[in-house]
């Protein structure tokens, strides 16, 4: 599940928008403006609207497209449409989502002033009284931003998605406590009389069935047998397989709270069809990515969860 970019220009400044995908192409999945997202009668608006919520991040390359007059100077500036577009996904995906890629010398609206953004130069023919594009200026600026994109990726920043809030929930009404019950006396697992446990919990690959019937058969599969639980934001078990040779206890949940992302979505797209659409797949993928990124932050910032817990996606 690699990190998914947009990359917006106008027309004339389509040339550096695809030099961009090529150069991130390996590391993260890219879409143009023009590859199909655009689709026959639908209303641009409300198209962006929706797309935008299929992104994690958003490159929009500003170029010299046309001339603005402001206080009787003339300035080069890019198209209005594509200063739109980084203001939507500015306001979607929040200002550590949203990159501008600024042609030297284009003129940003001023309530962009005072802010870097990554750049690119032209270099100028003299004998031709043409320019080139810079490929230099242009590698080291996406050398720079793609460093940034994946600390930004591995710090697990939290966003305002639906995932973020059920991952918190699962995590201070469940993960905490149980993790929490394991370093302080391991009562509820005094039968076993194992020497050290481990708490795996399994993320499903998507959701495309029931996150609760998909978990029992995931246990039977594995043999593992349930335990009761002193958890008050759920009634049903905790499973867990003894490693008799290891003297070891793996306790294993895959979250059913995930089952409310599916309902969410289809409210959000007011689906009024069977079977699942392109989009609705994208936007179940990037939930998912982001419940699994909140939620080992979580984890990573707990001493006793750190301890016992192991997360991974279900094969």
């Amino acid at each position: 599940m690699k990190p998914r970019i947009f990359i917006g220009s106008s027309t004339e400044g389509l040339d550096i928008a695809q030099k961009v995908k090529d150069y991130y192409a390996n590391d993260f999945e890219c879409y143009l403006w023009n590859d199909g997202i655009f689709r026959y009668n639908e209303n641009y608006l409300e198209t962006l609207l929706k797309e935008a919520n299929l992104f994690d991040y958003g490159i929009l390359v500003f170029t010299k497209d046309d001339f603005t007059k402001s206080r009787e100077k003339k300035f080069d500036s890019p198209r209005d449409n594509v200063v739109f577009e980084y203001g939507l996904f500015l306001g979607r995906l929040g200002r550590d989502n949203a990159f501008i890629l600024q042609g030297d010398n284009v003129k940003l609206p001023s309530d962009l002033f005072g802010i870097t953004h990554a750049n690119f130069k032209y270099k100028k023919c003299w004998f031709k009284k043409t320019r080139s594009l810079d490929e230099s200026s242009l590698n080291d600026s996406l050398k720079r931003l793609k460093k940034q994109i994946e600390e930004k990726v591995h710090l697990g920043v939290l966003g305002m998605l639906p995932s973020t809030v059920l991952a918190i929930g699962y995590f201070d009404n469940f993960v905490k406590p149980v993790c929490e019950s394991l370093s302080a006396s391991n009562k509820m697992l005094e039968d076993y009389k194992c020497s050290s446990y481990k708490f795996r919990i399994v993320l499903p690959k998507d959701l495309d069935s029931d996150i609760k019937k998909k978990a029992n058969l995931f246990y039977k599969e594995k043999k593992f047998n349930p335990i009761a639980i002193n958890s008050i934001s759920r009634s049903y078990p905790l499973y867990v397989a003894i490693d008799a040779e290891n003297s070891k206890a793996i306790l294993s949940d895959m979250p059913t709270t995930l089952n409310g992302l599916d309902k969410a979505i289809e409210l959000y797209l007011r689906k009024g069809h069977v079977g699942k659409s392109n989009e609705q797949r994208l936007l179940e993928d990037r939930e998912l990515r982001n419940f699994e990124k909140v939620l080992r932050s979580l984890i990573k910032e707990d001493a006793d969860c750190r301890e016992y817990v192991e997360v991974e996606t279900e094969i």
